[in-house]
């Protein structure tokens, strides 16, 4: 009887061996930890529509089941979340929102966290803008662009109001999209450094301050060097030199190159200044219009050289900087090019009348 007795111990404890070796659920003494340290902190107000949620209590195999909503208690949402992490979409202004959450171990176990809640905010302005990218050194007259964004706490469409520093406040332009880059044109027409500010607004009408000031130096950046109105020039293959000043020719805004075949732009440009595109233009034919580019290397000094055919011309020097912005521009009113015709010359000049 007695050995009948342990036998029978003996296959209980082998059959209990066996299921707990094919996984049957055992009792754990440490279900999972409460949910702590909440994010954002409980009865926080003035809280962003865009908040994500944080919590602690992520040890290692624990899944979430996450309670979200305006109702206390609030609904379940998402099961089996493994981040302690959740992400509603856009939440209403100035609301109460309530949360819970629920943490379950590989064992089936559970722990229910506190109904945490906070508050959003109203309606808040846009951020100040920040002038992203602009010229700081340019001439009068050259339309130039800055770029500005201000993003808006609730992801509203924004508008924007430009201060040149010169008198000129523009109208509000836009609406943008929230986050979107937007590029603004103005001109000077006197040289000085401005003050350039600007400034949001978004579709409810909540406006920002006025940005940080951004300066722009408004003076010449490029300046021709020759063909001066008045001024005669000779160009035979290398010999290139100014004979002297006429005063008729400067009477009539001109410069006359006498030339074996071709003539030479020179112009100088400030340090802000990284290449000149030379344009010459046949004030008569606008289809005969040709472009010679210098890249700042070695110094200020850029040059272009043209074949011209006998004509009246326009020469002009444009100034861009390292970005490839446009920022000055600068002008011969008139130049005559001849080709080795000094008769012409004559005829100008009256020199040979009788």
């Amino acid at each position: 009887m007695k050995k009948k007795y342990v036998n029978i111990l003996v296959c209980v404890g082998m059959l209990l061996a066996t299921f707990t070796s094919f996984g049957y659920p055992t009792a754990s003494a440490q279900p999972p930890a409460v949910p702590s340290e909440p994010i954002p902190s409980p009865g926080s107000s003035s809280v962003t529509v865009f908040v994500d949620l944080e919590w602690a209590g992520g040890e290692q195999n624990v899944s979430f089941d996450i309670y979200f909503g305006v109702e206390n208690p609030p609904p379940l949402v998402l099961t089996d979340v493994l981040e302690p992490k959740y992400e509603p979409e856009r939440l209403l202004l100035n609301t109460t929102y309530y949360w819970q959450i629920v943490s379950h171990n590989s064992l089936y176990e559970y722990t229910t966290g506190p109904i945490w809640n906070f508050t959003t905010a109203g309606n808040q302005p846009p951020f100040k803008p920040t002038v992203l990218d602009g010229p700081q050194n340019a001439g009068k007259n050259i339309p130039l662009e800055f770029v500005t964004v201000a993003p808006d706490p609730e992801g509203d469409k924004v508008m924007y109001q430009w201060d040149w520093g010169d008198g000129n406040v523009s109208d509000w332009y836009g609406p943008y999209e929230f986050g979107e880059q937007t590029t603004t044109t103005h001109q000077w027409v006197e040289n000085g450094t401005y003050e350039v500010k600007v400034r949001a607004r978004d579709d409810s009408g909540k406006q920002s301050g006025w940005s940080k000031a951004y300066n722009v130096t408004i003076q010449p950046q490029v300046e021709l060097s020759n063909c001066k109105p008045g001024y005669l020039y000779f160009v035979f293959l290398t010999f290139d030199k100014t004979y002297g000043y006429i005063y008729s020719l400067d009477l009539l805004g001109i410069s006359l190159i006498i030339s074996t075949g071709g003539m030479r732009v020179n112009a100088i440009g400030s340090d802000s200044v990284h290449s000149v595109v030379f344009q010459m233009q046949n004030k008569f034919l606008e289809d005969q219009r040709w472009n010679a580019t210098s890249i700042n290397e070695t110094g200020t000094v850029y040059e272009g050289y043209f074949y011209l055919n006998d004509g009246l011309y326009e020469t002009s020097a444009y100034a861009y900087d390292s970005a490839g912005r446009l920022i000055d521009r600068a002008s011969r009113q008139y130049v005559i090019y001849y080709e080795w015709k000094f008769i012409l010359l004559k005829q100008l000049l009256g020199l040979g009348a009788t």
